[in-house]
């Protein structure tokens, strides 16, 4: 895959960023962070190509021996 190929990378302003909050309680803190993660997974979401989505869908279907 040449440098062509690949994505770019999409820079989102500060303004957009969800921020911890000083203080407060660990369920709050679980709780931002639990947001956090679930706004950045989203993103990574939007720019994954089908090709991509469908790759991780057959991979997900075949059974795993350990």
């Amino acid at each position: 895959m040449s440098q062509n190929d690949k994505k770019k990378k999409v820079i989102l302003p500060p303004e957009e960023f969800i921020r911890f909050q000083w203080g407060g309680r660990t369920q709050e803190w679980e709780e931002e962070a639990d947001q956090i993660m679930h706004k950045l997974q989203d993103q990574i979401d939007l720019n994954e190509t089908e090709e991509e989505k469908k790759k991780k869908i057959e991979y997900a279907k075949q059974k795993q021996y350990w």
